[in-house]
């Protein structure tokens, strides 16, 4: 085991003893009020807009879009220049994540502060739960930005997780994120 794998273990017992300590609904409710509830819908964007981006009506409905925009005039040449419809496609995906968000924050808050010994317990459980998950996307992304920044600072990072028991350095060369960005580059080539 390598001294990532520790600091790992670590911070994975400490962010389930907080988690357990403030409980789902205390921790739902920091997450999802005002800028973080905005953060976590640009990131749940940011991580989905891809994978949606490929359904088959999706598709037709951004055709239908350029379709409507080609030969105009000037303006729509503009447009379609700068991908109006991706950022239309973002901007709409933005919103329903939003909706959802707050009606699911909304329904599993008022489920799970019920006063009643089960759903307390279950409540502890579920904060450990949902701390350790958000720990696991701040993960990624920072494994995302050490990415991005590429060089001797990737390639330093990897070699400190290189034979990490948890498989660290697998998770730091395969993180889902990275295929995320050549997604849309991919679909905006093919418009």
């Amino acid at each position: 085991m390598v001294a990532a794998d520790w600091i790992a273990i670590a911070a994975v017992a400490g962010i389930c003893a907080l988690g357990a300590f403030l409980g789902f609904g205390k921790g739902l409710k920091f997450f999802t009020d005002g800028i973080f509830g905005i953060i976590i819908s640009v990131f749940i964007c940011y991580c989905i807009g891809g994978i949606v981006l490929e359904f088959d009506f999706v598709q037709e409905i951004l055709n239908k879009l350029t379709g409507a925009l080609t030969d105009k005039n000037g303006f729509c040449d503009f447009l379609l220049k700068i991908h109006i419809d991706i950022i239309l496609y973002y901007i709409v995906l933005f919103i329903i994540v939003q909706l959802v968000r707050i009606l699911i924050v909304l329904i599993l808050k008022n489920i799970i502060e019920s006063n009643n010994a089960v759903f307390k317990i279950i409540n502890r459980v579920l904060g450990a739960i949902l701390l350790l998950a958000v720990a696991a996307l701040l993960v990624l992304l920072v494994f995302q930005i050490i990415h991005w920044i590429g060089g001797s600072t990737a390639a330093g990072f990897r070699l400190k997780l290189e034979g990490s028991f948890f498989k660290l350095d697998k998770l730091f060369e395969s993180n889902p994120l990275l295929s995320l960005p050549d997604r849309i580059s991919q679909a905006i080539k093919l418009r």
